[in-house]
């Protein structure tokens, strides 16, 4: 009967042996690969809009599609484009994090925009039409007489323009 018994033990430890040399059931396994985190920049524009952009991974060209108000710090999961898996498992994701340039005209806070703009004392005074930049052009805008220095007037979603949410509002 004592051999019935040691042949038992030993599959156990042959069993133990094999996974920690990575075969055995646990080696077997499909395993996915790890992630791999990247940083990218974009100018203020293309992250206002949204672009679409080519990274080279290895030897390979991918391309990666940046949503319209993609913002600092905003952090996108492209699937597959990880380290490869093992035993058979799925490829990791490469997660992207934006970065974003500051631009010469707009500041951005969340979906809304500010800008300064100049006019004349002849416009603040009397009143009149100047030309006002927005990220998809220029708009004109009515400036009401005898306006004060540091007034602000809100144009309604001219802002930011996410999917699925409402656009942001422009305050100049």
């Amino acid at each position: 009967g004592g051999g019935a018994a040691s042949g038992d033990f030993n599959d156990i430890l042959g069993d133990l042996f094999a996974r920690q040399r990575g075969g055995g059931r646990a080696g077997r396994q499909p395993m996915k690969g790890q992630d791999i985190e990247s940083a990218v920049t974009i100018d203020f524009a293309s992250a206002v809009r949204g672009t679409q952009l080519e990274l080279l991974r290895g030897e390979e060209k991918v391309a990666v599609r940046i949503p319209a108000g993609a913002d600092e710090g905003s952090r996108l999961r492209i699937q597959g484009q990880g380290s490869p898996g093992r035993g058979g498992g799925p490829s990791g994701d490469l997660v992207l994090v934006v970065h974003v340039t500051t631009h010469e005209l707009f500041e951005r806070e969340g979906d809304d925009l500010h800008i300064d703009v100049p006019v004349t004392l002849g416009e603040a005074y009397l009143g009149g039409k100047i030309k006002v930049p927005t990220p998809d052009g220029e708009v004109t805008l009515k400036v009401p007489p005898r306006t004060q220095s540091g007034s602000k007037t809100r144009l309604r979603g001219k802002g930011v323009a996410r999917k699925g949410k409402e656009p942001g509002d422009l305050y100049v």
